[in-house]
């Protein structure tokens, strides 16, 4: 497996596992956003050709790295992509942007997705009710490593 910056010719490709990940995917206009607006934060992993997995991110006002969105296709998830993913972009954030606070926000009922954050030092902080456009709530999760 590789990681690497998306290109703007990804797009289409990410789009699509964007779909085949969440109920409520991304516009791909909002895609093409945030890979224009933090290219070196929208990291894409790669098995072969194929890329199988994405994470994009971003830099708040307040000092936290946001990560945005990550998705592995269904097909290659439980072999470590989401983990390399997610490793991937905080370094990045810590060593481009000086970052060492981490936030995220995850449906309450992901439970696989919980579990991976909470690995990686993530702590859940509050549940905001009816964040995701079909009413679900979700947990805003912290991870400080300063």
């Amino acid at each position: 497996m590789n990681i690497r910056v998306a290109e703007v010719s990804d797009i289409d490709v990410i789009y699509g596992l964007e779909t085949k990940c969440f109920r409520d995917p991304y516009p791909r206009e909002l895609l093409r956003m945030l890979q224009a607006l933090y290219p070196q934060l929208f990291l894409v992993a790669e098995e072969g050709n194929r890329i199988i997995g994405y994470v994009s991110g971003l830099i708040r006002t307040d000092g936290f790295g946001h990560i945005v969105s990550i998705c592995v296709d269904p097909e290659y998830r439980r072999r470590g992509v989401g983990r390399a993913l997610m490793v991937a972009l905080e370094k990045r954030m810590r060593e481009i942007f000086g970052i060492c606070m981490f936030r995220l926000e995850v449906r309450v009922s992901n439970t696989n997705a919980i579990k991976l954050y909470e690995s990686l030092g993530y702590k859940i902080q509050l549940r905001i009710p009816r964040y995701y456009t079909d009413g679900e709530d979700a947990y805003l999760m912290i991870k400080d490593s300063c």
